[in-house]
């Protein structure tokens, strides 16, 4: 679609649904209708109770995406949410998971903890912010910084156990969320202790991996109130270890692109080994406050990168081919302490947390090495690096429960983050004897330091008010500063001997976001949304001189664009529904949006192994969800959600084979779902439940060179089958099949390391057909 006409329709929609919408509210003043804080029509919950094995309405579930209680069929924004046991009968563990059956999501994945997420087709492997905004409760944990550089810098998967829900919302979200949430925001939303009841639940998972071995998983919570009614702690804890299901054979020491022949293989090397615990307490000193510390420690250990060598490796046929174990172990911790202060019409909350995420890698630089310097044989040359962020976040913020036609949220937010960065490459044991001390005057191949800082500044708030009984008027805004800072120092042969550089940036400004929702019936509403996101800017990641310049030179940049970028915006134009039919047995929500972005943040890779960003150009995207739920009986209930998404260039980018019109990397045009879920009672003690799901996503682009055989992937179907019984004594017990039918498919194209060569590139692919079986008693 010609995007000035797409902005066009959807402007004159939106336009014409409000001035339909005000008719009506005109001719129908004096029907009474629900405020949007109303508890909808007594219903049974969406995922059925264990002493209710069917169900007589859908209801939706309670969220916090506004950062205050409603419930999701009020909440004027494109969103899905699922709760803990949602997940749980659904399969998820992971991100990847969870992007196969949320709509407009889509994670760009080469393992656990490699995740990069992509929401409405705003993607963007450049700069030092990612275009999603990623929280645990109330604590930022996106990538920050010098995570940014990494094929590990994607987000961290945190466990799902004892979860109460994950909301995934559409849009941007910089209004209350901040810069990161320019597509939008994925929220994880935690079991809080009770201070009244005692619970313990214990879970364990066995399964095997088509192609691979044995997987193990073990998760247990207590809660104990310490004080009853006044103090209660809650402990979780888990460990999971996953045997991998992709070979490694060594490198052909006279061909970087083939596999040694006659070379014996390691069988299953993308190995997945996860632990950590969580613990919180509950203060309630009285009935209007409450004090929230807790503590998340997470140990993640990757064998190797859940990646297959294209070439000389397929997709039907995929295999690493390196020389080097590539162990990539991670460890993050989350300190957090909430404090809610209830008072007649106003609550005051104050977050404080400290979040750690430390990376530790080794990544094979054979080929790179062998690539650009043409040695005689392919030597085993290992790169390492550690990375690190530490990240400090207050956020308070008062939200009013005035009576009357209006509400309003004010708030204020800081954030700093300390991100130090090491690599190297020395030249290892024997090299320089097999070869002669090739490079005299080297004493390492690369050797790199880097420190980014960064702090923000913001204060934020919402306004609504209730115009009439059906029409509500909302507006926000966020003013923001950003200071970067940045040091560099670069060494070794790769970069033709030693450099420092040091910079800084600093970005502000504010984003506004504008909403009209008319409530038709007290179940039926439609919106409109007028939103603006952003992504700060930050120092930029310079090419030697030596080993670059004539290239750099090429892409006609200033000064000034060489040493820092600038931030990116985006204006998001939206026309929502949500609606219930049949007395509640029937949901449809649906959304279609417009999106321009402005001065778009793209990397350059360079030739000379180096790359670079800069603000090159626009860029539209523009498409819908829809979500359906139907409960055609009371025992069974389909579910189903797609997204579609055209997400494109609007400009050339100057060094760089991208053209107008070109799709954005990592956008499936087309993506969706479909569950059914039947729950029988089995005997007086067990109901039984049987669940399959399938999903689709669709072609996407990894590169914008069309000549490069790395340019794409097609799209692929998953099915997913669950039969299982839950007992009123507290045991459950269930049976699954993931991924049926085998279906293979790429998840991603991961900027290298070291470097990226034209030749060959790892490709990040789903996980094999896995069948298995859990075990849960609770008290």
């Amino acid at each position: 679609m010609n995007s000035h006409l797409g902005r066009a329709l959807l402007r004159t929609a939106i336009a014409a649904v409000l001035a339909n919408a005000a008719l009506a509210d005109m001719a129908c003043a004096q029907e009474a209708s629900a405020s949007d804080t109303a508890t909808p029509k007594p219903a049974a919950a969406t995922s059925t109770s264990k002493l209710a094995p069917t169900a007589t309405t859908l209801q939706g579930i309670v969220v916090t995406a506004a950062k205050r209680e409603q419930n999701i069929q009020k909440v004027p924004i494109s969103m899905t949410a699922f709760s803990g046991e949602q997940l749980e009968r659904q399969g998820v563990t992971s991100l990847l998971d969870l992007a196969r059956i949320a709509p407009a999501l889509n994670v760009a994945s080469s393992g656990p903890g490699e995740n990069n997420l992509v929401i409405r087709g705003i993607s963007s492997s450049a700069g030092s912010a990612a275009t999603v905004g990623y929280y645990l409760d109330d604590v930022p944990i996106a990538a920050s910084s010098n995570a940014a550089l990494l094929s590990t810098r994607g987000v961290i998967d945190p466990s799902v156990f004892d979860i109460s829900r994950v909301e995934v919302l559409r849009g941007p979200q910089g209004t209350i969320y901040g810069s990161s949430s320019m597509g939008g925001t994925i929220k994880y939303v935690t079991n809080q202790p009770d201070t009244d009841s005692t619970e313990a639940r214990i879970k364990t998972d066995v399964s095997g991996t088509y192609h691979g071995g044995p997987n193990a998983n073990v998760n247990g919570v207590l809660n104990i109130p310490l004080m009853p009614g006044v103090v209660g702690l809650r402990v979780s804890a888990y460990y999971r270890d996953d045997d991998g299901f992709i070979d490694r054979y060594p490198i052909d020491p006279t061909n970087y692109l083939a596999a040694e022949p006659n070379s014996k293989k390691q069988d299953n090397v993308n190995t997945y080994k996860t632990y950590g615990t969580r613990i919180a307490m509950l203060i309630k000193p009285n009935d209007t406050l409450t004090i929230t510390p807790s503590f998340i420690y997470q140990y993640s250990k990757l064998g190797s990168p859940f990646t297959y060598d294209k070439i000389p490796a397929s997709l039907d046929d995929a295999y690493q081919v390196r020389d080097v174990n590539e162990a990539n172990i991670q460890k993050s911790t989350i300190s957090n302490l909430a404090i809610h202060k209830q008072f007649d019409s106003v609550e005051l909350m104050s977050s404080t947390s400290y979040f750690t995420r430390d990376v530790s890698l080794r990544d094979d630089a054979s080929k790179v090495v062998n690539y650009f310097f043409g040695l005689p044989t392919v030597y085993p040359v290992p790169m390492y690096g550690d990375y690190k962020n530490k990240e400090f976040t207050e956020e308070v913020r008062a939200t009013s429960k005035f009576d009357g036609p209006f509400q309003a949220l004010i708030g204020a937010f800081y954030h700093d983050v300390n991100a130090p960065l090491a690599s190297s490459i020395p030249f290892p044991a024997g090299f320089n004897e097999t070869f002669g001390t090739p490079f005299p005057g080297y004493s390492t191949i690369y050797a790199g330091t880097r420190n980014a800082t960064l702090d923000e500044y913001a204060i934020f708030g919402e306004a609504s008010y209730n115009i009439t009984d059906k029409l509500k008027a909302s507006v926000g805004m966020r003013a923001f500063e950003v200071k970067q800072s940045f040091a560099q120092t670069g060494d070794g042969l790769f970069n033709g001997g030693y450099s420092s550089v040091t910079s800084g940036s600093k970005d502000y400004g504010s984003t506004p976001k504008f909403t009209l929702q008319y409530q038709l019936t007290p179940s039926d509403m439609v919106y409109a949304t007028a939103s603006e996101g952003y992504r700060p800017g930050g120092p930029n990641n310079p090419a030697p001189a030596a080993l670059c310049g004539s290239e750099v030179a090429g892409l006609g940049l200033s000064q000034s664009q060489l040493n820092k970028y600038g931030p990116d915006y985006l204006w998001n134009y939206e026309l929502g529904m949500k609606t219930a039919w049949l007395d509640n047995r029937l949901t449809v929500d649906g959304s279609i949006y417009h999106v321009d972005w402005s001065r778009v943040q793209q990397q350059i890779v360079l030739s000379c192994g180096f790359n670079i960003t800069a603000n090159f150009g626009n860029a539209t995207s523009q498409g819908g969800e829809l979500e359906v739920k139907f409960l055609p009986i009371n025992s069974l209930t389909l579910s189903a959600g797609a997204g579609y998404t055209d997400a494109y260039l609007k400009n050339d980018v100057p060094g760089t084979p991208a053209k107008d019109g070109d799709r954005l990397p990592n956008v499936p045009r087309l993506s969706g779902s479909t569950a059914a879920e039947y729950r029988y009672p089995v005997n007086e003690t067990y109901n039984g439940f049987l669940r399959a799901d399938i999903s689709y996503v669709g072609h996407e682009t990894f590169l914008y060179d069309r000549t490069s055989p790395f340019y794409n992937r097609g799209g692929f179907t998953t099915t997913n089958f669950r039969i299982g019984v839950e007992g009123r004594n507290g045991i459950d017990i269930s049976f699954y099949a993931n991924n049926l039918f085998d279906k293979r498919g790429e998840t991603d194209l991961p900027v290298a390391i070291s470097a990226d060569l034209p030749t060959t590139r790892r490709v990040g692919i789903n996980q094999p057909r896995t069948i298995g079986m859990t075990f849960q008693y609770q008290y």
